[in-house]
């Protein structure tokens, strides 16, 4: 029997599981966010919009990305300056220290969704799974030298997600010039490097390249993504989200040299 087709098919509902999901989803809503991440930021809005896939189910099943070692945290000059040191003096003189670099600020949208920078807060470093360093920044004067050093140091490979604007804005913030680490190939973008080992053209965030490269998830929480990072101190959930930053970028920088 052939269709009407003025009859309206009805709709098939969703199971109340995708039901749930799709609900948590929806109710991220926020007007500012702070993450030097920002490549991912613009799909928030959509996803508000649109039913969970398969991809979304998938995705929320995979692991969160853990860190277990030893977070330092500091925000006192004079503090930041001796971790630095001690840190320059351990490096290997034949062999090139990779380190997982990432940075965080306030970041605000305004009402014509132009988005509004404030100076960097905080620098993340972290050159193993048992070690990370965070340099609350925006509590010192300025720049420590032996951070300017170890930053710029040839010994040093800085890698991280969108690396290179990161290290522009901190020369704009702060009186360090870092065009020499970016000419002398010590920075490493991972975005152009996943898709020279993947064969791809995508524009990855750091938590798109945690799913398809290590088959883990960031913990993007917005209540953290939208905190206060100039605020001092930072609370313990702060300081777990920073360090994961950048040890995920020192974890996919390992896994896509293997590829």
């Amino acid at each position: 029997m052939a269709e009407d087709p003025h009859t309206k098919r009805k709709k098939r509902p969703l199971p109340q599981w995708m039901i749930a999901l799709n609900d948590k989803q929806r109710g991220h809503k926020s007007t500012t966010c702070t993450d030097s991440d920002n490549s991912d930021i613009s799909s928030s809005a959509s996803i508000q919009n649109r039913q969970v896939s398969a991809a979304d189910i998938i995705s929320e099943s995979m692991p969160l990305l853990k860190f277990e070692g030893s977070i330092t945290y500091s925000y006192n000059p004079s503090d930041c300056a001796c971790i630095c040191l001690d840190i320059l003096s351990r490096l290997d003189k034949d062999v090139p220290t990779v380190i997982g670099f990432d940075m965080e600020w306030p970041v605000t949208f305004n009402s014509a969704t132009s988005m509004n920078s404030s100076k960097t807060a905080v620098i993340q470093m972290c050159l193993s799974e048992k070690e990370c360093f965070l340099f609350h920044v925006s509590c010192m004067p300025s720049l420590p030298k032996p951070l300017q050093s170890l930053i710029l140091n040839r010994g040093v490979i800085l890698v991280g997600v969108n690396i290179e604007a990161d290290l522009w804005k901190l020369e704009r913030d702060f009186d360090i010039r870092v065009k020499p680490a970016i000419d002398g190939g010590t920075v490493v973008d991972l975005g152009k490097l996943a898709n020279s080992k993947l064969k791809s053209s995508e524009r990855w965030s750091l938590d798109g390249l945690c799913r398809n490269v290590l088959g883990k998830r960031l913990d993007k929480d917005r209540d953290l993504r939208c905190g206060n990072w100039t605020e001092y101190p930072l609370s313990k959930e702060q300081q777990i989200y920073a360090c994961l930053d950048a040890f995920a970028g020192l974890e996919l920088y390992n896994c896509l040299q293997l590829k």
